[in-house]
Parts: structure tokens; C-alpha cells; sequence
């Protein structure tokens, strides 16, 4: 289900205002297994069926909705990539409640972006940020096609050994602590905690990076991020098959999101590596 109208300047990022190219915004209500999803389509405004353009699946974190990813995505169309954005299951306008199937809601965004016949299927990109990262990375060792992958401040792989036999006992105190975040903070999230965290303590990233060994990666951390530290992270990103790629720079868990000059970065190396231009960045 889609209608069509275009993009305004005015509700676009600084770095956009000024581009008087006006590009098509569709939204879109997809999903499967009963939970409806809501989101939209950014396409540049070449796009046709007789000029296929790359894609973007782009995921935002915990917590957060399509919104975050919203100026990465219209950076993308502006450079000829279309993109889709999406609120994951249980946030934002999306129904539901995550749970053990986010990962699904990837795929499926993947699907409904491909059916377009203004896309390229063979040329799509899996951006995700910190949940969205680890969500973006399962699906597309699922999919086996991706073009590039792109983790945003990515969490770190959990030994599920250490960690399942109390998660029963954990239960009750991070269901109280959430709450009294979603009072505190006002988030609104609708979290199926024993299922999502049994599908966190089960995500093998490792094995989803080792099926992506002929697809560039790149993964982008703040030094000062918290969250999802790079120094957990750097094992993993060390068995990561090649190609792959690292930015560590200053900055904390949403910098990669909300900084400009980085931003411009990363959406320059996802557009080299869909229209196979090379990769602009170098390894740190």
C-alpha cells in the first residue's frame, strides 16, 4: 500500500535545504506474520522502471523510530540511492511488541523496497544503527545479496552460555527498570522482554558476518560511546571476514547519526560501494 507526493524542502535536514532537487516520498504499511509495519520510500527523482536506481534498507536503534534515520536516507536520494525507513515492531507507528522476530521486519522492508520496479534488487544496502546494526547484519546474511553492509555504534557479541541459565532470575528487575524508564524518559516501546532477549543471546553475529564474506562492510564507532564500545566490539571486527572496513572517531553512541561531516562519510562510502565506484574510505 503506497501514494506518492513529494519531498518538501522545509522538513529536510540543513544540508539538504538548499538542493532544489525534489524527490518522491511514498509511504508504505508492509510486514508479516499479522504485525503491520509503517514506514516510507525515498526516491530520487530519476528513478524509474526503465532507470532502476540502488537501495537502502535503513534500521534504527532501540528505542528510537524512523526519524533517526531519516537524514541518511534523504542524503542517499539525493545521490541516487532509494531508501526505506521503517519503526521496527513495537515502536513508533509500527504494532506489536519486540520481540524475538525484529530481524523479520528487516527483511521484509528489504522486500518491499526490491518490489519496486524504480530498484535494483541486485544493488541494496543494509544500514543500521546500534540495535538496528545487529538486526541489519542478521538479515542480510539471511538475504545473502546485500551489496554492502553498514553497522552504526553495532552492539557487541554476548556469550549466551553465561548468560541464559539466569536470564529467568534477570527477568523481573529489567522489566521494572524499563518501566520506570518509559515513566521517567516518556519512551514509548513495547518490549516482549523473554523473547527479545532470548533472540539477542541467540543472534550468533559472528556466523551472519562470516555468510557476508564477499560483501563489504563498514563499521562506524565514537570513542566515547557507552553503549556499544568499540573495544567489546574490536574481537569481532577482527574475525569479520574481508572485505571490511572501520571508522573509529570521537563522539558517542548517536554521533554517527547526528554529525554531519560524519554523516556525509558514511553515505559516500555506501554510494561508492552500490554504484561500484570503490571504496572512499581507508582502514584505520
Amino acid at each position: 500500500m503506497r501514494e506518492g507526493k513529494n519531498c518538501l524542502k522545509d522538513q529536510a535536514p540543513l544540508f539538504y535545504r538548499k538542493d532544489i532537487i525534489q524527490m518522491r516520498e511514498l509511504p508504505v504499511v508492509f510486514g508479516s506474520h499479522g504485525i503491520v509495519l509503517q514506514g516510507k520510500i525515498i526516491l530520487p527523482p530519476d528513478a524509474s522502471a526503465s532507470h532502476s536506481v540502488p537501495g537502502a534498507v535503513l534500521c534504527h536503534g532501540f528505542g528510537s523510530d524512523r526519524s533517526a534515520m531519516e537524514s541518511g536516507a534523504l542524503l542517499l536520494a539525493r545521490k541516487g540511492v532509494a531508501a526505506i525507513i521503517f519503526d521496527l515492531r513495537g515502536h513508533g507507528t509500527s504494532a506489536g511488541a519486540l520481540d524475538g522476530n525484529f530481524t523479520n521486519d528487516v527483511i521484509d522492508a528489504w522486500q518491499t523496497l526490491t518490489d519496486l520496479p524504480e530498484v535494483d534488487k541486485s544493488r541494496v544496502a543494509f544500514i543500521g544503527h546500534s540495535l538496528g546494526a545487529l538486526s541489519s547484519i542478521v538479515a542480510a546474511g539471511k538475504i545473502r545479496t546485500a551489496k554492502a553492509v553498514i553497522a552504526l555504534s553495532c552492539p557487541f557479541e554476548i556469550d549466551s552460555r553465561k548468560l541464559q541459565g539466569s536470564l529467568h532470575f534477570l527477568l523481573p528487575f529489567i522489566t521494572l527498570i524499563w518501566r520506570m524508564t518509559n515513566w521517567v524518559s516518556g519512551i514509548k516501546v513495547k518490549v516482549d522482554w523473554r523473547r527479545f532477549l532470548e533472540s539477542w543471546l541467540q543472534s550468533r553475529l559472528s556466523a551472519a558476518l562470516a555468510d557476508l564474506d564477499q560483501c563489504p562492510k563498514l563499521f562506524v564507532f565514537g570513542a566515547n560511546d557507552k553503549l556499544t564500545p568499540y573495544r567489546r566490539f574490536v574481537h569481532l571486527y577482527n574475525k569479520a571476514p574481508e572485505p571490511k572496513q572501520k571508522m573509529l572517531t570521537g563522539g558517542f553512541h548517536n554521533t554517527p547519526l547526528v554529525a554531519e561531516m560524519l554523516l556525509f562519510e558514511w553515505v559516500g562510502w555506501v554510494v561508492s560501494a552500490l554504484k561500484n565506484h570503490g571504496i572512499a574510505i581507508q582502514n584505520n
